[in-house]
Order: C-alpha cells, then structure tokens, then sequence
C-alpha cells in the first residue's frame, strides 16, 4: 500500500519524535524540587555566561557572617513576573475552574538554600538556590511540596528551578553598587505537543523536558532608601530561538525585605512638606495630638493595617506595605517622625492576605517617604511610582501624598486617616488627584490605637432623628405596658456609658426577614462610636426620660464573618430610647460618586426582662428616603439576627431550669387536687357516677402513666441544645438537691393522680355494672353502648399505635424491626398528645343521655383543660436554650421532639389545639346544663 507523507507532517511527526526522546532520556533526571542539593560542579558555564558580571565584582571584605546575610537578606516571596512579547510562553494556565487568565497573578519567590565556603570565583561567593515562579487564580499560594518540578492544576500552574551560580559586588557607574547574583537553573520545562494549542497560544497538553540552560540574574541594591528599594532580575534562556526548550525572556521585581536597613533622605524631608496641597475640608475636622513621635508611629502602625477608600474609585483600595516610622526631635525639641511605606491600589474583590504578601513593584505601587511634624498634625510624603531610575529628581517620583488625623468625627467623617495623592507632573493627563480615606472598621478599636485624646463627636443629625421617632410614636398605653413589664439596657446606677455601650454593640449573623433561606444571612457588626446626653439636642420620650444621644458604626459582611472579607459600612447616628429599647437613626453609606445620608434606620433591641423564655435577637429596618425613581433608591431590608451573646445567659438559663421545675411541681398539684375534688363530688352524689365516662378515664391514666415511664421531663421537655446539655452539673449554680427534690416530689403527685384516676375508674365501673345504673327502661342498651364504646376505645388505641410504630411505611418486614425500639416512644406521644381531647368520649356518652345529671364538675373540666392549655402555651412561647458563645449549634436536632408518624401527627396537632379543647370543655358544659334544665320525663 503506498501512503503519500507531505513534508509539514514529516516535520511535525519528526518534531514529536525528537520530544519523546529528550523526555524518555532525562526521566530519570528529574529533580525533586522539595530537596535542593548544590554540586557546585557548573563552574566552567557559569564563567562562559555570567563573565560579564564576573568582571564588575568589586573586592568583598572579611565578613563571617556572609552567607547567613546572603540567605537573608536576598531572597524574597511573591514578586512579579512579566514575559516579554514573543510566542513561546514559559508555562500553560488551565482556567477551566472559572479563572480569567488575565485576572490570574504572576508570581515569583526566590530562596538562597546555600553558600559554599570555597571560592570558584575570585571576589564572589558560590551559592544555590530555588526559585518557585507560577501564575496562580488562587491568590498568593504556591504547594510546599509536589513530585515534580511542574505542577499544573485548574487555577495554578507552578514551576520549580533550582539555580546555581555566584554572588558578587558591583560598582557599575550606570547602576550604582548592587548586589549580583548570576546563575544557572536546572528543571523539567513544560513543552507543547504539536497541533494543542488553544485561541489564546496556550498549549494543552504538554510533555516535561529537562533543561539546564537558564540564566538568571537578580540585582539588588546595597543601599536601601526611596528611590533603591526594588530587585530587578531578568531569567532567559540560552538555547537558541525556535528550538524546543527556548522560552521569551522573563522580567521580575520585587523589593527589599525587612531584613535590610532602610536609610532616609534629608532632601525628601525638605520637600515633601511645603507646600501642603489641596486642604479641602481637613481644617473643618481638627487634628489629633500625639505626646510624641513614638506614640504617633504606634497609631500608624497599628491603623495602616486596614485599607483605605479611594474616592471616585469605588471598586479598587489602597494598602500600606512595608511601613518603617522612626521618632525624631530636631533641635528646636519638637516631636517628629520619619515614615517610609509601600502603597500598593489593587481590587476590592482581591483577597487582603494575597495584597498583603506581594512584593512586586508595579504600575499600581508607590514608594512613598516623608515626615510627621508634631506642630503641623500632618504626614506629609513624596511618591515614586513603580521601579524607578536613583535619584529625587526621577521622573517617576513626582507624587505628593498628604495625610491628615483628624480630632472631631461626625456622621459624614469617620476616617481617623483622610489623605490625598497628587501629581506634581506637567502633563495634564498625569496631573491625578485622589482624595482618600481609611473609614473607621471598628469603633472598639480606638481604644488600642494610643491616641491621646478620643475624638470628640459632632452630632448634626440628633433633631431629624427624634422627629422620625415623635412620628412613629406608640400609644402611651403601649409605652406604659412595656414600661411596667419589660427591661431593655440602660444606664442605671453604678453603671457608666461604656458598660451600655457594649450592651448595645452587636456582632452576630442576621438574617435578611424576607428571607425563608437560611443561608441567605449577613454577619453585622454594629458599635457605638458615642453615646449620652447632650443639653443642645436633648429630647425627651412620653414619659418625660430623656432621650441619649448615639452615633454607630455598622458593617455588613455577606456570608459567614471573614476578618479579610471586603465590608459595607454604614455611618448611623441619631436617639436612644432605653424605655422602649429602641433607636431611630440617620444613615449614610459612602459610594463612588460620594456619601448618601437619605437613609432611616430603625434598631429594636430585645427586652432584659424575658431573655430566659425568648431568646434575645435585634431587629434592623433600612429604608432609602430617596425616590423610587432615583438609582440609589433601595427597598427596605429588614434584619433579624441570630442570638446575641450576653454574660449572664447562664444565669438566665438556671432561672428558667429552676421555674419549669416549679411549674411542674405547681401542675401537678393542681392536678391531683382537682382529681381529689372530683372524687369527693362522686362520693357526695353515686347516682351521677354511671354517667362519666370510662374512656375519657382510659385517656387520663394512659397519659399520666407515659408521664411516669419516660425519661425526660413531666409535662414538657427541656429545649437545650447539645452543648448546652454538656455543660459540667456543678458550673451551674443553682443547687442540684432542689432540682432533685422537685422533680420526685411532682413524679409522687403525678402518680397520686394516676391512683385517684384508678379509683375513679373503679367506681365508673362497678356503678355501670349495677341492674338499676341507667334506669330500668334504657339500662341493657345503654351498658351494651358503655360496652361496646370501651372495645372500640381499645381497638382504636391499638390501630392509632399500630400507625404510630408504622411511621406511616406500609412495610411490615421494615415496621417488624423498628417496632421494639419504637413502641415505648410513639406510645408515649400519642398518649400525651391524646390527653389534650380528654374530654371527647365525655361529649359522646353525654349525647346519649336524657337523665338530668352533671357526672363532671365544672373545677374538673375546666381545672384539667386549664391545666393542659398552661402547658401548651408555655411549651409554644419558650425558645430553645442554645450556647450564644457556640457557633456551631446544633440547632435543635439534639432536642428530643417525639412525633408519630405524620397523618397521625397532623391529625392530633390539629385537633389538640387551644380553641378544640376550650371548645371541648364549653361543649360539656353546654351538655350538662341543658340535660340538668330538661323535665325527668323527657
């Protein structure tokens, strides 16, 4: 057979032929990028390709501990990495998990391993060392350990080198004195196989080729100032263009790490400070006072953690990198601070550890340094954009930034930092402004910031608040109720403003009201900034109390609490009412084009009175006063959080353990009391005893006897969650021994009653079976009716715990084996839940008599329902007791609630509901009393 090969796919089939070759041949090459051994046995290549570096080395001088500072000092994590324009790629990057490759990151690090002690190289020092350069989706995160030196998963791709080279000195006119490294790398580079490329020249598929020639050179500055801060490296490679292994030039930065000693300018700190552009507002606000430099540099610090808001750029933030503050005194004794950092813009969508731990100098950095004047309040700092040539007066340092600390806060200013970046550059479109600020995060944290004086509070917004609340008043006989029978925080005697405040701070999750999806919820943190009174805007409720004064903080964070997470903070400020526990509020949230202040806030904080029957939540309204029209308008969101921690919740939940114990104890005396009662009723009057029914006695000692035989509480059951219920016995406070005596005092009551019960059984019984019970007309069908009434009682008990055992599955061979371990649990329901229609075999029995007679008291019926209706509501108002300091609640599942199987547990729910039985008890006594007015003869 003759087969026509043309010569593109002879080449190509030649092309993946060689391929395969190289990589079979070096499989047995590949290093294992985890263990870095230096053979230092590359003498001879190094000096054919770094000779020309070899020559700049200027003499080293005596230093023992020079490899310790090489390791050190040199090395760096997460820089950046461009390629130049060209064709062949370094490395592919799979985004098939949803990663834009041109939201990816290029990074880089590079660790000194190790030095040799013999010198190769006259003036150098022979060293090794690893480099890990990828492009990662993922933020900045690189895996420590991997089998191979490529590693390439959806949304990472790593590539792992080992070098070996010389470090050395130079002096180079052009580029000052640096410290050099060149050096030679080792890996398995990934190689596209032919025709497997994508639209983007991405390749595919790949094989790994081993590769030794790659060259690196990194440069660093000796000195560390403004202006020399950034490590520039350039890795090529040396193989010819268009062969297999050969890759576009790699480009990399990053910048000197804590390790080396930063050096100020004295001309920096002459000319950043005058003049001081663009004072906008920043007069308006004050300025806070430090005693020292010392104390000023420990606020920078710790407020520079957080990023700043840029005004006009609302999806991007602005980051201090690389903060140094040192304390000055100049001579005339005035306090002073030398600062130099590293501000780095980047999205708002980007996680804040991944900015955080980048070094790379960039388009979006500026190296800024400067000086704090204790006269002035302000920090005032030149700017030098991305990598930048020696020198002040460099093109790329014409940025002036400005800061200001402000003393007064209000509504519309809450940033303890307000700042501005202006460009001192005569081109038009490079002249910038941006305006910034760093909004206060968290009020709490003014007291760790070292300021000498809080910041004083200017309220404005106090008279529009309390007349939002003038208008949205309750009735005075609503106020007056909730005065009488509820608590909500206040200050009270012995109390200060801070003890009120951290009552009304909130940090908890919420959920949207609207929303049926639990998962659909906010983590809210809401904080005082001030509170009190003031006698400019004081105000006063009905009752003449007067009204605080309050300003808050409050951020919303979607999802579960992430310290990093990005945050919508709103400014809140207007009235406290402790009398009804609840605020009315101005709000203003910051958006790009400003700040938006048409917003109300209502806060409706739980009452102290009854946290140990409903579990405390606040209530949040956030309506627009904006226009529907208007594209800032926004419907109402109403939030409800999740319990709210408190100190003293166990001491609420003893309370409540040690009042259910007395309800019981209460319950079931008044239990067998009205039992008591109604045998003596008997007694006084046997010929009204036929007439009561046995079936509503079966119900009774069924019920009474589940009482006795199961495990948990009488009557009603605690609701605690698991790790509530894990609480050590002894912690908590109230004594064991009362809670024990209680408890078999109420089973010695519940079982008085379930004998009272049998006696009066016993007596139904033996009158019904006497020849002249009913009457010598209606006696034999009326006993046959009795009769027959008690064998469908039983069989409809044992088809209802049949059902019950069945769960409402029809397989037997399934009901077979659940039934033992059911049987006790669904009889013990049923029975429960039966007790509540006590009284309809009474009603039945009652239809058939004409006799004027009362078989029941009206203390029995009505004692026994009221009795059964105290027990059903309190069951239904209580909330489950959950560990507000617990997180992972069980939410309930560990609270045994017994069920049946479901039509049955829905049919009996619905008919033990509180209008059925006070509905079943009026019946009765609409049956007795009409019976009782009949003529005898009827």
């Amino acid at each position: 057979m003759h087969i026509q090969i043309s010569v593109p796919n002879l080449l190509s089939l030649t092309h993946l032929f060689v391929i395969l070759t190289l990589c079979a041949s070096y499989k047995e090459n590949l290093d294992d990028s985890s263990k870095i051994f230096t053979n230092y046995n590359r003498a001879a290549e190094i000096e054919k390709h770094c000779s020309s570096y070899l020559s700049l080395a200027s003499k080293l001088s005596p230093d023992a501990n020079r490899g310790n500072r090489i390791k050190r000092e040199l090395s760096f994590t997460y820089g950046d990495w461009e390629q130049e324009n060209g064709h062949t790629t370094l490395m592919p990057f799979d985004q098939s998990n949803g990663f834009e490759h041109s939201l990816a990151l290029k990074l880089v690090s590079f660790k000194v391993m190790d030095t040799s002690s013999i010198q190769h190289f006259e003036n150098t020092v022979s060293l090794g060392g690893i480099m890990s350069i990828g492009i990662s989706g993922q933020g900045s995160y690189f895996p420590t350990k991997s089998s191979s030196s490529f590693t390439m998963r959806p949304g990472l791709s790593l590539l792992r080198i080992a070098f070996e080279g010389v470090y050395l000195q130079s002096n180079d006119h052009e580029n000052g004195k640096e410290h050099l490294m060149c050096l030679l790398g080792n890996t398995t580079l990934p190689i596209p196989e032919p025709f497997n490329y994508d639209w983007n020249d991405m390749f595919l598929d790949y094989s790994l080729l081993q590769d030794e020639q790659i060259l690196l050179v990194l440069r660093y500055p000796q000195t560390f100032n403004l202006t020399r801060r950034s490590i520039r490296g350039e890795m090529r490679s040396l193989h010819q263009e268009g062969s297999l292994a050969y890759f576009d030039n790699v480009h990399i930065s990053s910048q000197l790490n804590r390790h080396a000693v930063y050096q100020f300018s004295s001309e920096s700190k002459s000319r950043s400070c005058d003049p001081y552009p663009y004072e906008l507002d920043f007069a308006a606000y004050g300025a806070n006072s430090f005693n020292n430099g010392s104390d000023f540099c420990s606020f920078l610090q710790k407020v520079a953690q957080r990023p700043f808001y840029l005004f006009g750029v609302e999806n991007f933030r602005l980051l201090f990198q690389y903060l140094i503050c040192e304390e000055e005194t100049d001579s005339n004794n005035v306090q002073s601070a030398r600062v130099s950092a590293v501000l780095r813009a980047f999205p708002a969508s980007m996680s804040l550890d991944t900015v955080k731990s980048r070094t790379g100098l960039s388009n979006q950095t500026l190296s800024a340094e400067g000086s704090w004047n204790s006269l002035t309040g302000k920090l005032c700092m030149i700017g030098c954009h991305g990598v930048v040539d020696p020198g002040l007066n460099s093109k790329e340092c014409n940025y002036q930034i400005s800061f200001h600390f402000p003393s007064i806060l209000s509504i519309k200013q809450r940033s303890l930092m307000l700042g501005t970046i202006h460009s001192n550059s005569n081109n038009d479109e490079s002249n910038i402004f941006f305006p910034f600020l760093h909004s206060l995060r968290r009020p709490t944290y003014l007291k760790g910031l070292g300021l000498h004086n809080t910041p004083y509070y200017n309220y404005s917004k106090v008279e529009l608040a309390a007349a939002i609340k003038s208008k949205n008043q309750h009735s005075k006989l609503f106020t007056l109720f909730k005065k009488l029978f509820f608590k909500y925080p206040t200050l009270v005697d012995g109390d200060d403003i801070n003890r009120l405040s951290n009552k009304l701070n909130v940090h908890v999750n919420a959920i949207r009201h609207q929303s049926s999806n639990k998962h659909d919820r906010v983590y809210m943190q809401m904080e005082v900034l001030s509170l009190g009174t003031s006698h400019q805007h004081e105000r006063k409720n009905l009752f003449g109390n007067p009204l605080l004064n309050i300003s808050l903080h409050l951020t919303l964070s979607e999802g579960y609490w992430d310290e990093n997470a990005d945050s919508y903070p709103f400014f809140l400020e207007g009235v406290y009412d402790p009398l009804e526990g609840d605020m009315h509020l101005i709000g203003c949230r910051m958006f790009s084009q400003g700040i938006d202040c048409l917003m109300e806030v209502k806060v409706q904080y739980p009452s102290e009175s009854i946290r140990w029957l409903k579990n405390p939540s606040v209530e949040m309204i956030i309506t627009s006063q904006r226009s529907e029209e208007d594209l800032q308008h926004f419907k109402p969101i109403t939030l409800r959080t999740q319990m709210i921690q408190y100190n003293e919740h166990q001491q609420d939940y003893e309370f409540r353990k040690i009042l259910e114990g007395v309800l019981r104890l209460l319950i079931s005396l008044a239990g067998a009391g009205i039992i008591w009662s109604q045998l003596i009723y008997m007694n006084a009057d046997e010929d009204q005893t036929p007439y009561m029914s046995l079936g509503t006695l079966y119900i009774l000692i069924f019920g009474y006897g589940a009482e006795l035989i199961r495990a948990s509480e009488i009557f009603f059951e605690s609701k605690e969650s698991a790790s509530i219920r894990t609480w050590p016995y002894q912690l908590q406070n109230y004594q064991r021994v009362l809670m024990e005596s209680m408890e078999t005092l109420t089973k010695l009551l519940v079982l008085a009653s379930l004998l009272l019960t049998i006696n009066q059984y016993r007596k139904v019984s033996d009158a019904k079976n006497k020849p002249n019970a009913y009457g010598t007309n209606k006696s034999k069908p009326l006993r046959r009716i009795s009769d027959a009434s008690r064998r469908y009682l039983r069989i409809f008990i044992c088809i209802c715990l049949i059902l019950s055992c069945l769960g409402g599955d029809l397989n037997l061979r399934y009901a077979f084996v659940i039934l033992p371990a059911t049987i006790v649990r669904e009889y013990i329901w049923l029975t429960l839940k039966m007790q509540e229609l006590f009284l309809l075999p009474q009603i039945f029995e009652n239809k058939l008599w004409s006799n004027q007679v009362k078989p029941l008291r009206k203390t029995y019926y009505f004692g026994l329902t009221f009795l059964r209706l105290v027990i059903f509501f309190y069951d239904y108002i209580r909330d489950p007791v959950w560990d507000p300091f617990n997180n992972y609640n069980d939410g309930g599942g560990g609270i045994n609630n017994q069920v049946g199987s479901d039509l049955l547990s829905f049919c009996l729910i619905m008919l033990s509901s509180p209008l059925v039985m006070i509905g079943l008890a009026f019946v009765v006594y609409i049956q007795q009393s009409w019976n009782y007015l009949k003529p005898r003869n009827a």
